[in-house]
């Protein structure tokens, strides 16, 4: 049974807290100071159908949900926390963590969102939305809440989804971990067929029927951690029909039921996403509370780096590429610059300069076990360049699967391609190319160099004039800029030491 009440924010609370005193639902002020939904909103749904929270400690219920969370445990553990491609991680990895704020995330249906192509990469996304920064320690103290954790390619979402669904494990709550990129069925299925019997599988039928009644009588010691909502291969509906536990649905149904706290309504439901994945959910499915990831801090920066290198190559880019160093405090860069000067490459030598890590990443894609491509690496990089350089002009850093098609590359096949990472103590490997109907650049910085080559390699005499006259030097083109300074600057080194065959054309051109 629902009710439908048009009320104050003041009205909103009395009448919550009289219906949480008869139905055991913790309902604190600090879910209506900080939401923004209730905030804003006129109309509030209030929705009275969910079965009573009757908490037990006996041992014999805990005992119920223990096998499943035992698998699930020891299936993050062999994963790791930097670990993307079935690789094991054996390195204990720092506690470091970046910067962490609340912000203001929905302004009048309006929000910063990484789908706009932002130019200035040392530019902070949040900075005029800030509310306060918090610690790690402080997102353990939350329950009851919808929360998003919001960042760029490569800030760190996912390591830290992972610490924090540790860290809740160890605290006698049930903490489930899964991400968006496992799911995406396309058949109808149960919640606990997709949270239980889908990703911990191997357990008895009555296993997971013990743990999953269990979780629906105790979910306020429930968290549900959905990492990347920007992998999902659907988009919310405005409407969504409230469904009951068993209930047989689409996916994209279930994940609306549960980001709305029609099921499991006293839990914690914490989800990781890029910027625009979040900004267009509906006014009800949003989160109450919104945190953004900033940079590792210089210090946290060292201390990882010295996770998967030692302290001479850390003094020796101190040294040599000082400017490099700002570049570490993005986690996934950081292991880039590790990796290309552990294995220089000899046409480009030492990745000094962003420009020439860049072109060594570049140079060392790899393709998984599985790769079909039906064309070699350089012919996709060269389609890849002109599909950067098409984003980058119409300001966007987001492919469509059409797009991809249009310009000759298999969005089925472009998962395979990833950048293989070679540090000291562990391999890494990462998807040059995330999405599933989204597709967008590990980090943006790629999708700027690709542009940079396309200009420097790719485009016509003709097109490189006109566009050196209305376009290039725009602010919007100012990271390529560099990028095209830098590999002209580079081709006109090689020039000079003997390598004039491609090289001498091109400078003589452009």
């Amino acid at each position: 049974m629902s009710k439908l009440f048009k009320i104050s924010n003041k009205a909103v609370k009395s009448v919550m807290a009289e219906q949480s005193t008869s139905s055991n639902v913790n309902i604190t002020d600090s879910v209506f100071n900080q939401s923004p939904v209730i905030k804003d909103a006129q109309i509030v749904n209030v929705n009275y159908t969910q079965p009573p929270s009757t908490s037990s400690s006996d041992e014999d219920e805990w005992d119920t949900v223990g096998p499943i969370m035992k698998e699930h445990n020891s299936r993050l553990e062999k994963e790791g926390d930097f670990q993307f491609q079935g690789v094991s991680a054996k390195t204990e990895i720092p506690p470091v963590h970046p910067a962490i704020n609340e912000i203001t995330f929905y302004e009048k249906d309006k929000a910063p969102a990484d789908e706009e192509y932002d130019p200035d990469d040392n530019k902070e996304l949040y900075s005029n939305k800030i509310i306060t920064q918090v610690q790690f320690q402080d997102l353990l103290k939350l329950k009851s809440q919808f929360i998003s954790i919001i960042g760029r390619a490569g800030s760190g979402k996912t390591v830290l989804s992972k610490k924090l669904t540790k860290a809740f494990s160890s605290s006698h709550r049930v903490c489930i971990h899964i991400k968006f990129m496992d799911m995406n069925n396309k058949q109808p299925l149960t919640l606990r067929k997709l949270f239980l019997d889908n990703m911990i599988p191997g357990q008895d039928e009555k296993v997971y029927e013990n743990a999953f009644n269990w979780l629906k009588k105790n979910d306020e010691k429930l968290i549900l951690v959905l990492d990347g909502f920007d992998q999902a291969e659907y988009t919310l509906d405005k409407k969504c029909s409230k469904i009951n536990y068993d209930d047989c649905v689409p996916e994209k149904q279930l994940i609306h039921n549960l980001f709305i706290k029609h099921l499991f309504p006293n839990s914690l439901l914490v989800v990781t996403s890029r910027p625009h994945a979040v900004l267009y959910l509906p006014e009800a499915a949003r989160p109450q509370v919104t945190y953004a990831l900033g940079d590792l801090s210089l210090e946290d920066a060292k201390e990882l780096f010295l996770a998967f290198a030692d302290e001479d190559l850390w003094r020796k880019i101190n040294t040599t590429s000082s400017q490099m160093l700002s570049i570490c405090r993005n986690p996934l860069m950081l292991q880039m610059i590790i990796s290309s000067n552990i294995h220089p490459s000899e046409d480009i030598g030492d990745a000094s300069t962003p420009t020439r890590l860049f072109a060594t990443v570049m140079e060392n894609l790899t393709y998984s076990h599985n790769f079909q491509y039906p064309e070699s690496m350089d012919e996709l990089a060269r389609k890849l360049q002109v599909l950067a350089f098409a984003a980058t002009k119409h300001r966007k850093v987001v492919l469509t699967a059409k797009e991809l098609r249009d310009g000759g590359v298999d969005p089925t096949t472009i998962h395979d391609i990833v950048v293989q990472l070679h540090c000291h103590r562990r391999p890494i490997n990462s998807r040059l190319l995330e999405g599933n109907t989204k597709f967008y650049f590990c980090h943006q910085t790629f999708q700027e160099h690709l542009t940079a080559s396309y200009v420097v390699y790719g485009m016509p005499v003709e097109e490189f004039q006109e566009f050196g006259e209305t376009l290039l030097f725009e602010e919007h083109w100012t990271v390529v800029r560099r990028f095209v300074c830098g590999l002209l600057f580079d081709l006109e080194s090689k020039a000079v030491s003997g390598n004039y065959e491609l090289c001498s054309t091109t400078i003589h051109n452009k």
